[in-house]
C-alpha cells in the first residue's frame, strides 16, 4: 500500500509536469506542492514536497526545475536518479517523462521525439501512457509550426511530415485515449490550412466516424462540407465532391440548425445547386454542339426537373425553346 500511495503521489508530480509544467516557458507560475487523491474524501489533497534525498524527493526536485524554466538541471537530475536508483526503480518511467519536459521546454524537440519513441515502446500501457502522449502531441505539433527534425544526426530537415505521422501514431495506436481525437482533429486542420483539402476532408470524415460524440462533432461537421466544397475543382471537373458537400451541409443543418441559420448554410446549399444545375447545362450544350439532339435535350430537361428556381433551369428552358422542344416532358 505505500508503495501503491508512493506511485500514486509521483503520477500526480508528473501529471503536473506533462500538463502544466513546461508550459512555464510561457509565463504561467505554478505551485510547488504536490497533489494524492484520496479514495475516501473522493477529491485531490495538498500534500508536502517528498523529502530530498529519496528516491520520490529526488525525482520532485528534478520535476520543479522544468516547472521553473531551469531545464538543463532537470535533465540533470533526471540522469542523476538514473544514476543513482537505476531503471528498475519504480519511478524511474516518471523520470524519462521529465527529462522529455525539459527537452521540450528547450525547443529539442528531435532529442524529445527520440526519447519519446523509446518510452513509449517500452511503456506503452502504463499509468503514464496518457502525459507521454501529451508531450508528444506538443512535439507533433511544434513540427507543424516549422520545427526541424534531424536527419541522420547530421542534417536539419523540415518536422511537417514527422509532425503528422505522430499525430496519426496517437490515433492509431492509443484510439481510447482522449487526447486521440484532438490528434485526429490538429492534422485536419493543419491539411485545411494549407490548402489539402481532400486529405483534410479524409480526417475530419474520421472523426466523426470514429467519435460520433467528439466535442468536436459540430466544427469537424462544418469543416467535412468546407473542404468538400473547396476541393470541388469547377463545373467542367467530376461533381463527387460536391454532392459530398451538399450532404454534408445538409447533415450540418439538421444537426445544427442555429448555427446554420447564422452561418448562411441555406444560401451555400443554393449555390451549390446552381452550380450542380450548370454543369448538367455544361453537358447539355455539349452534345447540342456535336448534334447530339436527343441527348441534349434529355440534359436540359434533367437540368429543368432537378435544378429548378436555378438560373440553371432558366438557361435551360432557353436552349430548349430555341430548339423548338417542349420544354418539360409533358410538352408544357
Amino acid at each position: 500500500m505505500v508503495g501503491r500511495s508512493l506511485r500514486m503521489k509521483n503520477v500526480a508530480i508528473l501529471a503536473m509536469v506533462c500538463l502544466s509544467g513546461w508550459t512555464a516557458a510561457f509565463g504561467q507560475e505554478q505551485r510547488a506542492r504536490t497533489l494524492e487523491y484520496s479514495p475516501t474524501e473522493h477529491t485531490w489533497v495538498e500534500e508536502n514536497p517528498p523529502m530530498p534525498g529519496t528516491a520520490a524527493g529526488d525525482l520532485y526536485l528534478a520535476s520543479s526545475k522544468v516547472r521553473s524554466g531551469d531545464y538543463r538541471k532537470a535533465i540533470s537530475g533526471a540522469a542523476a536518479f538514473l544514476k543513482k536508483y537505476g531503471d528498475t526503480h519504480e519511478l524511474y518511467p516518471e523520470s524519462i517523462l521529465v527529462k522529455v519536459a525539459a527537452l521540450v521546454g528547450m525547443k529539442k524537440y528531435s532529442d524529445a521525439d527520440t526519447v519519446l519513441q523509446a518510452f513509449l515502446s517500452q511503456f506503452a500501457k502504463g499509468a503514464l501512457t496518457g502525459e507521454a502522449l501529451r508531450l508528444q502531441f506538443v512535439v507533433a505539433e511544434n513540427y507543424l509550426r516549422g520545427a526541424k527534425v534531424r536527419k541522420w544526426w547530421i542534417f536539419w530537415v523540415s518536422g511537417t511530415d514527422r509532425g503528422l505521422e505522430m499525430l496519426d501514431e496517437i490515433w492509431t495506436g492509443y484510439p481510447s485515449q482522449r487526447i486521440a481525437e484532438m490528434a485526429i482533429k490538429t492534422k485536419g486542420d493543419y491539411l485545411f490550412e494549407n490548402g489539402d483539402h481532400a486529405l483534410a476532408e479524409l480526417e475530419y470524415a474520421r472523426l466523426l466516424r470514429d467519435y460520433p460524440q467528439s466535442r468536436y462533432h459540430q466544427m469537424a461537421l462544418a469543416r467535412t462540407a468546407e473542404a468538400a466544397l473547396a476541393s470541388f475543382g469547377g463545373v467542367d471537373y467530376d461533381e463527387a465532391a460536391l454532392i459530398e458537400s451538399q450532404e454534408r451541409y445538409q447533415d450540418y443543418r439538421i444537426a445544427y440548425r442555429g448555427p446554420a441559420e447564422r452561418e448562411g448554410v441555406d444560401l451555400i446549399l443554393e449555390s451549390i445547386r446552381e452550380m450542380r444545375g450548370e454543369k448538367d447545362l455544361r453537358i447539355g450544350d455539349y452534345y447540342e454542339r456535336t448534334n447530339q439532339a436527343d441527348s441534349a435535350i434529355f440534359y436540359f430537361r434533367g437540368v429543368r426537373r432537378d435544378f429548378p428556381n436555378t438560373l440553371a433551369s432558366a438557361k435551360a428552358a432557353e436552349r430548349l425553346s430555341l430548339m423548338g422542344a417542349p420544354i418539360d416532358p409533358e410538352g408544357n
